[in-house]
């Protein structure tokens, strides 16, 4: 593949622009739809474990195309790429403002989704491939920070717009910033990955895609009748059966969609596992605090979008300099910090009330989101470092996969068990609790990191 292509520096510039702004407003996208829950099942007249799949389907789409993402990146021309992937975001930003019923809300956030699963692998291959090797530091931290603070602003950006605009106000203003992005990349956008003679088993799609859909409806459809508890629990057997089958055949295939292969790598295994209880946390954090801020506590929008801004942009700064301070003092004193603010997050949750402060909520979160910054891009170091050459791509995609499906995961799990605890008070301390749990795995799987790290080859 060519990399580092000479064109000039005014273009570099523009696509470097043009790309972060993408990925920043195609990745916020992906959490904006949780603050807003309570207004969809207000206003649709759905219920919140319906509700939710606004978020989790659009995670579970952008999870299943990430791994496709490399075989179109290789046969389609850079410009009609980016030009399909933004179409795709505003059409389906403007289906989703326009929409009458919630499933046509549902299928416009799916649509949506497809843009934001297509753009983050791309844009990290134009990045590189545009920029110097001694750039690739510099771009790719401002590409990561791009992709992650957005996502927890996303419910901010909700709650500052939601009531003055409504919830169809988000929607327009996405698809104005879609229309923004297409004008600037028609501009900026140049075709500079060569073509290729990849190609895709679309067998490997589409049974990646029954799997993880069928394990996340199955969750997601769990009840106290015993009748729909048993349809649920054989959605879910249909889904894990797809995903054996799946990984059976990634494993025996000569050239897999995904190279289930890395997982023979210790560091990389338990990485992701740690990285799943991350987003199990932060993701269903995203679905639960609205819940509680709003429809428990009966704060308006507004405030919760102010109470989340501070978190936000600790956020920000947290992810800016996070990296050299991990360069600094390493991996352990990073981990302590961040689960320590994890177990503060916990606690705080548990003790929620009715009347709880609306400072209070937001003191919780800020702790949740800086906790999240903190042991997020150790989290990618661990999984990655140790792997090399092909091996690290590979990797990459696998790793970037199970993150987008444990974000969908994570809020289907958060609002099922908030559901099923009662959807009160007391539930909240339940999800608080299952919270607790994770953040417990988090640091058993460390402990075996460090464990194997003197096991590994380097």
């Amino acid at each position: 593949m060519k990399k580092n292509v000479d064109i000039s520096a005014t273009d570099k510039n523009g696509i470097f622009i043009t790309l972060i702004v993408a990925t920043f407003i195609t990745a916020m996208s992906t959490t904006v739809t949780g603050n807003m829950i309570p207004n969809f099942t207000k206003y649709f007249d759905v219920s919140a474990n319906l509700a939710q799949w606004l978020t989790s389907g659009a995670t579970l789409v952008s999870g299943i195309i990430i791994p496709v993402t490399a075989f179109l990146i290789k046969k389609v021309p850079n410009k009609i790429y980016f030009f399909v992937t933004m179409s795709a975001y505003t059409i389906g930003s403007l289906a989703a403002f326009l929409a009458q019923s919630f499933y046509i809300l549902l299928v416009s956030r799916l649509v949506q989704a497809v843009g934001c699963g297509m753009m983050i692998p791309f844009g990290q291959v134009m990045l590189l491939n545009v920029f110097p090797s001694e750039k690739h530091g510099r771009v790719m931290s401002a590409f990561s920070m791009a992709s992650m603070v957005s996502t927890v602003i996303g419910p901010t950006y909700a709650g500052l717009m939601l009531d003055s605009f409504g919830w169809r106000g988000v929607f327009a203003s996405l698809f104005a910033f879609g229309i923004i992005i297409i004008i600037i990349g028609s501009i900026f956008m140049k075709n500079i990955t060569p073509r290729s003679d990849a190609s895709l088993n679309m067998g490997y799609v589409i049974i990646s895609a029954i799997g993880f859909a069928c394990l996340l409806i199955g969750i997601g459809n769990i009840s106290g009748k015993s009748i729909l508890q048993l349809k649920s629990g054989g959605i879910m057997v249909i889904g894990v059966i797809a995903l054996i089958i799946f990984s059976w055949l990634q494993l025996t295939a000569k050239k897999p969609m995904l190279n289930l292969r890395v997982f023979q790598d210790s560091s990389f295994t338990i990485a992701v596992i740690i990285s799943i209880c991350l987003y199990l946390i932060a993701m269903g954090s995203a679905m639960v605090l609205p819940i509680l801020t709003k429809s428990i506590c009966g704060y308006s929008d507004s405030s919760y979008g102010y109470a989340t801004l501070v978190g936000s942009i600790l956020s920000v700064f947290t992810t800016l300099y996070v990296g050299n301070i991990y360069d600094k003092i390493g991996i352990k004193p990073m981990f302590i910090t961040g689960v320590i603010m994890f177990a503060v997050y916990t606690f705080m949750g548990i003790s929620f009330t009715e009347h709880t402060g609306i400072i209070y909520i937001a003191v919780a979160f800020a702790f949740q989101t800086v906790a999240m910054s903190v042991l997020n891009s150790p989290a990618t170091t661990m999984a990655l470092s140790k792997l090399s050459g092909n091996a690290r791509i590979d990797g990459s995609a696998v790793f970037n996969t199970i993150r987008q499906i444990s974000s969908s995961l994570a809020s289907t799990l958060s609002v099922q068990i908030f559901t099923l605890a009662g959807s009160d008070i007391n539930a909240i301390h339940i999800v608080y609790i299952y919270y607790g749990v994770v953040t417990v795995i988090i640091v058993i799987a460390f402990l075996l990191f460090k464990k194997s790290e003197s096991h590994l080859k380097v």
